[in-house]
């Protein structure tokens, strides 16, 4: 009964690959990437696939003749994908930008991690195709976070998310700080922009936040990057962070993100009218007017790798 069992499962798995490779050809103007069990990667137009064989016209290499034995996988290259007359790799880290996230989903069974100055980091995975869950935390477990988000894809290239975060700042915290959002995504995951709005609150203290960002993908091995914040705590006066980046791409799983941020915020500031104030026997300040002012270049680098 084993064998016959275990006979069936080899039979089963050997139709199913077979199947996975013998897809026909949906149209012979179509791209295809083509990669071989020893790594290679071959691009360009499928000639004739006949069960044993592929015949691809790469672009650079010219017509190759691959048996379907060393064929490790075999996909359509996306319109997304074709960045001037370059077929590029896709975008391992689609769902987030520096700090806001997409409403990109992660699919089923992917996941990623994201350090910020090796110091914090951020685990993200896919537990269904529109739903993903993970932690925010660093070294020293402060903070600590879970993060959720479940997308509500609309068309090929927009989509809406709504999630979350909830945990606390530090591991002895006894008050849990939260923060909630909704997300809208026009465009592609090689190139898109992105609208979030939120809300947080510890303890008494409540913060609004909307953020916009963008990404535009520009080669094969890097994207050029935006992010800005704008927030209002609740009463206090509104700060605003943000800037442009560079992400940097290492094969198909690894993001270097680099971006010089601007924070900016309002501070009293002297009128240049003051009095005398004899216990101490100096001139002060008569009257304050609040001004904005903004520090930068603030450098950020993060790193992410795909699961």
């Amino acid at each position: 009964m084993a064998k016959t069992i275990l006979l069936l499962t080899i039979l089963f798995c050997n139709f199913t690959v077979s199947n996975a490779q013998n897809e026909p050809v949906q149209n012979k103007d179509t791209i295809y990437m083509i990669t071989t069990n020893d790594g290679g990667e071959f691009v360009g137009k499928i000639i004739s696939d006949d069960g044993r064989e592929v015949v691809i016209v790469d672009k650079s290499k010219g017509k190759i003749i691959l048996p379907k034995y060393a064929i490790k996988s075999m996909e359509m290259v996306k319109q997304s994908n074709v960045v001037g007359n370059m077929i590029v790799h896709a975008n391992p880290h689609p769902s987030r930008y520096l700090f806001s996230p997409s409403a990109i989903a992660l699919k089923k069974g992917e996941g990623y991690m994201n350090w910020f100055y090796f110091y914090s980091f951020q685990m993200q995975y896919g537990i269904t195709e529109n739903f993903s869950a993970g932690i925010t935390t660093s070294w020293f477990l402060a903070p600590t976070l879970l993060n959720l988000k479940y997308t509500v894809p609309v068309s090929d290239e927009l989509c809406f998310a709504v999630g979350g975060q909830v945990g606390k700042l530090y591991i002895l915290d006894t008050n849990l700080v939260s923060l909630g959002f909704a997300s809208a995504t026009y465009g592609t995951s090689e190139s898109n922009v992105s609208l979030n709005v939120g809300y947080g609150s510890y303890e008494s203290a409540g913060i609004t936040i909307a953020s916009l960002s963008g990404v535009k993908r520009i080669s094969e091995n890097a994207s050029i990057m935006g992010e800005f914040w704008y927030c209002q705590p609740k009463n206090s006066d509104p700060f605003f962070m943000g800037g442009p980046a560079l992400r940097l791409y290492s094969g198909r799983k690894a993001t270097f993100d680099i971006a010089l941020l601007a924070l900016g915020f309002k501070e009293e500031v002297s009128n240049n009218d003051s009095y005398y104030d004899p216990s101490t026997g100096f001139y002060r300040p008569n009257t304050y007017t609040k001004k904005w002012k903004a520090y930068y270049p603030l450098p950020l680098l993060s790193i992410s790798y795909k699961l």
